[in-house]
């Protein structure tokens, strides 16, 4: 029973021996075909990476140089001397003004540019052209432009402040100029503890403040209302901000804005002037989504690094 036994088991060894050969054989060059797989899509990912960061860099980098391109041929037709000297016309001007808002209106003040050409417009006289000779003509011209530019103005607006209500807050105020009338000492438009949605490294806890607007003087010549804006953060006993400034079709909000501290930022914006009203919006909003050329100060950044890294500990406990 023993030999029976012993002679199966030698049996069995001779027909496993190269099995497991097989096997063993088959399990390497299994390994070896997935390693392979595994390396040589590996290879390819990283190369498609490498090249969209290529493309992606190209394209920004093309980007870039139209716009720079772009911007120093429109800016010549304010600056360039050779221009001057020949008279570019107010069309051309407004064009020149509508080119640079729609394209760098997140990155340049164009305010004193809106102003410098609206009193270009105010102050235009005929020049003696066939075009200006009849009086009515010339008049609806004139007219023509300035629209072109407030229209241009209040586009810009609306942009920044669609852009900053998905991460801030805007509150719409309506003024009717009898009530200035009525109480020449101001009129309180609003008074309202606002917060922002929370985002780190602040809680919308945090971010609250009361904010009070007060409208006090309305000039219809320029379109412009002389406004007072309280900031108080919710149980101070001092305000951190008053300020009494004029408001007008080209204070745009990513770029007139009120710093505020923690990295925030609050502005007021003149929307819509009609005959009799004018409508005010509160826009207030992290400086995250301010202008390019409004940059965060060093301590402000320390500081909301350091808010972050106190959150991150507190909840790692």
């Amino acid at each position: 029973m023993g030999t029976g036994g012993k002679d199966r088991w030698d049996k069995v060894d001779v027909v496993l021996k190269p099995v497991g050969g097989l096997l063993t054989a088959l399990a390497v060059a299994l390994v070896g075909i997935l390693g392979s797989r595994y390396l040589n899509q590996r290879q390819a990912d990283e190369t498609n990476i490498r090249l969209y960061a290529q493309i992606m860099s190209s394209r920004e980098a093309a980007d870039t140089s139209l716009r720079q391109q772009m911007f120093n041929s429109i800016i010549k037709t304010f600056l360039d001397p050779e221009n001057a000297s020949k008279g570019v016309r107010p069309e051309e001007q407004v064009l020149a003004v509508e080119l640079l808002a729609y394209n760098f209106h997140d990155a340049l003040d164009l305010g004193p540019l809106f102003q410098h050409l609206e009193a270009e417009i105010t102050a235009l006289r005929p020049d003696g052209t066939e075009a200006d000779a009849d009086q009515s003509l010339f008049q609806k011209r004139k007219a023509g432009l300035e629209k072109r530019l407030v229209r241009v103005a209040r586009e810009v607006t609306g942009k920044q402040i669609a852009a900053l209500e998905d991460v801030g807050v805007v509150r719409e105020d309506l003024l009717f100029f009898d009530q200035l009338t009525e109480h020449p000492e101001g009129v309180l438009l609003r008074e309202e503890v606002l917060s922002l949605p929370a985002e780190p490294p602040f809680e919308a806890e945090e971010t609250q403040r009361r904010f009070t607007l007060w409208a006090l003087q309305a000039s219809p010549e320029r379109k412009e209302l002389k406004v007072r804006l309280e900031v108080w953060p919710v149980g101070a006993s001092k305000s951190e901000a008053d300020l009494t400034f004029s408001v007008g079709y080209f204070d745009f909000p990513m770029i007139d804005n009120l710093r505020l501290a923690k990295g925030h930022r609050a502005a007021v914006v003149l929307k819509n002037w009609a005959p009799g009203s004018a409508k005010l919006a509160l826009v207030y909003f992290p400086g995250s989504r301010a202008s390019l050329k409004e940059k965060p100060y060093y301590d402000e950044v320390v500081e909301e690094l350091v808010r972050a890294q106190r959150r991150l500990g507190s909840s790692g406990r």
